[in-house]
């Protein structure tokens, strides 16, 4: 589905021989279809799958989370954004296209009412120096904020001290690492827990697996719960999220475990098959709109799960995930709920 918003910015994205660059996350996957690549135009991404495909229309694409580190000072023409869901996200995004920006470079932001789209662009021109008004197109603002050359030093945006990855309190022995940006990141999911507390009870009463896919791993929580299972003997966490790629890997190696962290899009690449796949999928009250995302971490899971696997699912209670799970494999089962949520465990 084409997004609205970013429609705002495809003008801005053409070859004007300017240096540009075009922030994208999960909002452009489909819509950065339409961006036609040119020498002049850099791409910088923290989702896997967008920069997958980035690479495929032939645009020059990094993947990172949003570490704009490697660009100088007052280097660029243009940067251009259509703004993410989490604030401080936005903050950090406007702070750094501030630093980046030429004198007489501009910002382009756009995004939905609902995004809070009017407050960022009302933040970003007094970080800039400028009162600018956002120009509305149905439910969608976009606001184009130019930097001028500026004696004194503004105030930042507080941005959450994004780029730190930081301890956050778990129940875990090992000391915690996450930072903005991810699902949760800041403390010990409930249907987290209650899946992996459901797993361990489950592997009590039923053959232990030695081989675990952590699927849409985050900062990693799933697999450092694993610790105390001693019959695995390999691990494997992926996530289309470069910031939760970063956090696991820390907290692994802080945990001294040997885990195989893969940047992916929900284990297309991974070709193994694995005796337990974990996973906390990133449904939410959307999920019935966009189905093509539940089928897709059905399918994969199925395709990656040994014969004799189980797949262990965590989801909102009003998610009917059964009904399409039974599409994909021949035993479907909820093991337990809560007030929230609800765990699934699904077999070949």
């Amino acid at each position: 589905m084409s997004d609205a918003s970013f429609q705002l910015l495809l003008p801005y994205l053409e070859n004007t021989h300017n240096h540009t660059l075009w922030i994208a996350d999960e909002n452009v996957l489909h819509s950065g279809q339409a961006v036609t690549p040119h020498e002049d135009l850099d791409v910088i991404t923290n989702r896997y799958d967008v920069y997958r495909q980035c690479l495929k229309q032939s645009l020059q694409t990094r993947f990172s989370d949003y570490d704009l580190s490697y660009l100088p000072d007052n280097s660029v023409d243009t940067v251009v954004y259509r703004v993410s869901k989490e604030k401080p996200v936005v903050h950090h995004i406007i702070n750094e296209a501030f630093r980046t920006l030429k004198a007489g470079g501009n910002l382009v932001i756009s995004g939905e009412k609902s995004d809070g789209t009017k407050s960022y662009i009302e933040k970003a021109g007094k970080l800039f120096g400028q009162k600018i008004p956002a120009r509305k197109s149905g439910n969608s603002y976009l606001g184009v904020i130019l930097k001028t050359s500026r004696n004194d030093v503004p105030q930042r945006l507080d941005d959450k001290e994004y780029p730190r990855i930081r301890e956050i309190h778990t129940s875990l022995e090992t000391p915690t690492l996450s930072k903005p940006g991810l699902f949760g990141w800041d403390k010990e999911d409930q249907g987290s827990r209650l899946l992996m507390d459901t797993a361990s009870h489950y592997f009590q009463n039923h053959t232990p697996p030695q081989s675990i896919l952590d699927l849409g791993c985050g900062y990693g929580y799933l697999t450092l719960r694993s610790a105390s299972w001693p019959q695995v003997k390999y691990r494997c966490a992926t996530d289309n999220n470069a910031a939760a790629i970063a956090c696991a890997t820390e907290n692994f190696n802080r945990a001294q475990m040997a885990v195989v962290v893969i940047a992916d899009d929900c284990a297309s690449g991974i070709n193994e098959k694995f005796d337990c796949i974990l996973c906390n999928p990133p449904f939410h009250q959307g999920f019935s709109v966009d189905s093509s995302l539940t089928d897709k971490f059905l399918r994969n899971s199925s395709e990656r799960l040994s014969s004799q696997g189980i797949a262990l699912f965590v989801v909102n209670q009003f998610i009917g995930l059964e009904k399409k799970a039974k599409g994909y494999f021949s035993r479907v089962e909820t093991l337990t709920r809560d007030q929230q949520f609800k765990v699934i465990a699904l077999t070949r």
